[in-house]
């Protein structure tokens, strides 16, 4: 059993609560739980972290100590943790903390410019004040003006430069006035215009958290997660689309290379360029701006990405072996050798045709959109790339300029190997998007079973304590 104090604020009598030890789990499945530092002080007694404060959704007038428990206790039951802090007191939870930001106050731009107005002010009158000090010690030097005169009129010109470094700046080099600038920046930014301590300085929040938010709230911790689910959904389908073109590519140059099919160099580099534009144009997508309670995948090695993988390149390599079977058909019998010259012929043909629409359609299928970066439709560089691409491929496939055609080494090609072309790579795409959103569908994305986690740690601190 837990047992629980409670203290009333109202009578000022206390009472004793008796929970089990699963009760705030339970509690937790129809309740937002929240606790206060008094609370926490007491599971702290009773040795109680661990069974309460992973399923509490707000803390509230917590100690410094207390937050940097709060961030171990959720590493420890296997939670990704993200802290957010604005002073010295938060330094120790934000370096805890997985992810750490730090959020700095921004002064508001109405008291800023009434600071500034206020401490321009009393600038003239000082002035004023100093004039008369001025005259009165060269009044008072004596009756030689040439002398004490000249010294008093020298002390002003020095003053007045000294205090107007613009007009010092006339005669000094673009590196010394480049330098002064520099140095009246950092003077501002240690002393603050308005003369308030300055908003960034050595022991703040900023000097342990990997992340500063010029932002008052916790706005910016939404930014963060979204961006980061962005970057790692980009970074698995880049992964899938290399392995994917690896493998169709490896087959063209290796086991076709020895029936003696060859790509020429323009083909080659026609090939090359579609496949930069496609990488750029992938990493322009940008993320939603609402947050999805879907989650990506963790990592590579998963369910998920094996079986896309597989299942894909299944279809690509039965597309690939019929194309190239089929344009055999229409080739007369001929041995070539594989270190020979290049020279055009329909197999090559077939074979850098049927290679080309299999990279196109593999970045327009495994491209991750919604619910985490924009979709093909709002990523308008790469949708205009596929556009391009489908329309290269079916002007040369349909032989519309034979100039064109001439200068890719590509030779004329049947019409009913046109049309088979077209209709297989039809169903290949269709395969493929099919495959991929059948997978998608079947393996999402799953929060981390943190709960396992939490009994094995609870066994293992009673097994410390007994």
């Amino acid at each position: 059993m837990l047992p629980v104090t409670v203290m009333r604020t109202v009578s000022g009598s206390s009472f004793t609560l008796i929970l089990s030890d699963n009760a705030a789990e339970a509690l937790s499945e129809t309740r937002d739980l929240c606790i206060g530092g008094d609370c926490f002080e007491m599971l702290q007694q009773t040795s109680s972290v661990l069974r309460v404060i992973p399923f509490v959704k707000v803390f509230a007038r917590v100690a410094p100590e207390q937050k940097e428990l709060i961030m171990t206790t959720f590493k420890i039951v296997g939670r990704t943790t993200l802290m957010c802090g604005d002073g010295t007191n938060d330094v120790g939870a934000l370096k805890q903390a997985h992810v750490g930001v730090a959020l700095l106050n921004a002064v508001p731009p109405a008291q800023s410019g009434e600071s500034l107005s206020h401490t321009s002010k009393p600038e003239p009158k000082s002035g004023k004040s100093k004039k008369p000090k001025l005259g009165s010690d060269t009044s008072g030097s004596g009756g030689v003006p040439g002398s004490s005169g000249s010294q008093a009129r020298s002390k002003t010109i020095t003053k007045i430069d000294s205090s107007n470094p613009s007009g010092s700046n006339s005669h000094l080099t673009p590196a010394e006035r480049q330098r002064q600038k520099l140095k009246k920046l950092m003077e501002e930014m240690n002393e603050g215009d308005d003369g308030r301590a300055p908003l960034v300085k050595l022991g703040d929040a900023s000097m342990a958290s990997p992340f500063t938010a010029k932002h008052a709230s916790v706005a910016p911790t939404t930014d963060i997660i979204r961006q980061g689910r962005s970057t790692l959904v980009t970074t698995l389908q880049m992964f899938k689309i290399l392995g994917l073109n690896c493998l169709a590519t490896a087959y063209v140059l290796s086991v076709m290379y020895l029936d003696g099919v060859k790509l020429g160099d323009f083909q080659a580099t026609i090939s090359g360029v579609f496949t930069a534009a496609f990488f750029l144009f992938i990493s322009h997508a940008r993320p939603l701006p609402t947050l999805s309670a879907a989650r990506p995948h963790p990592n590579i090695f998963c369910a998920y990405v094996l079986l896309s993988l597989l299942g894909q390149f299944a279809i690509h390599i039965l597309f690939l072996i019929s194309s190239v079977n089929e344009a055999g058909k229409y080739m007369p019998e001929e041995c070539i050798e594989p270190d020979s010259e290049f020279h055009p012929n329909l197999v090559n043909t077939v074979s850098y045709m049927v290679n080309m629409m299999i990279q196109v359609a593999t970045f327009a299928v495994n491209y991750m959109g919604h619910p985490f970066n924009q979709s093909i439709p709002e990523n308008k560089p790469f949708l205009f790339a596929l556009l391009a691409a489908v329309g290269f491929f079916t002007v040369v496939i349909s032989d519309l300029f034979r100039n064109l055609n001439d200068s890719l080494k590509l030779v004329p090609l049947p019409e009913a190997l046109q049309r088979k072309l077209l209709l297989w790579a039809f169903l290949m795409f269709s395969g493929c998007y099919l495959w991929e959103r059948l997978l998608r569908w079947a393996f999402p994305g799953r929060i981390p079973g943190w709960k396992k986690r939490q009994r094995q740690a609870q066994a293992n601190l009673q097994k410390k304590q007994a």
